[in-house]
C-alpha cells in the first residue's frame, strides 16, 4: 500500500539536506489506522524511507503529534497544525488546498521547508549558545 507512492518533489534531498546539517529529523506518522495491518504499515514505511534515501533519526507512529516534544513540526493537515500551535509549539504549515487559510510560517516546497528550519535551528543556536 505505502510501497508505490513517489515522494513529494524535493523531500528526500531536504531530508538529506537537513541531516547534513546536524538537524535531527523524526519523522511522524499516524500509518496504525488499519487493524490488523501495524507490522506491513511499518516494515512498508521503513522500506519506503530507505529506498527514496529519505534520512531520519527516529520514526514514530501515533495519532498525537504534540506528544513527540519535536522542537519544529511541518504539518499539511489543518487539524494537525491548529492542534500543535494550539499547544504553542513552533509549526510550519506545508501548503496544500485544504490549509490555505491557515497563517505562516509556511512552505510551499521542500526546499523552502529545509530553508526554514535551517533558518529556525540558526536563531536556536543563536539565543541558546
Amino acid at each position: 500500500m505505502f510501497r508505490i507512492l513517489a515522494p513529494m518533489p524535493g523531500a528526500p534531498a531536504a531530508l538529506r539536506r537537513l541531516s547534513s546539517a546536524d538537524v535531527r529529523t523524526r519523522i511522524i506518522t499516524h500509518r496504525f489506522f488499519i487493524k490488523f495491518f501495524h507490522q506491513v504499515a511499518a516494515r512498508q514505511t521503513i522500506e519506503w524511507l530507505d529506498h527514496h534515501d529519505s534520512p531520519y533519526w527516529d520514526l514514530c507512529f501515533m495519532q498525537e503529534k504534540a506528544a513527540v516534544g519535536a522542537d519544529l513540526y511541518i504539518k499539511d493537515s489543518p487539524t494537525n497544525v491548529e492542534r500543535l500551535r494550539a499547544e504553542r509549539l513552533d509549526t510550519i504549515v506545508f501548503t496544500n488546498s485544504t490549509n490555505e487559510h491557515l497563517p505562516a510560517p509556511r512552505a510551499d516546497t521542500w526546499v523552502q521547508v529545509a530553508k526554514l528550519v535551517l533558518e529556525t535551528k540558526t536563531r536556536w543556536e543563536e539565543q541558546h549558545g
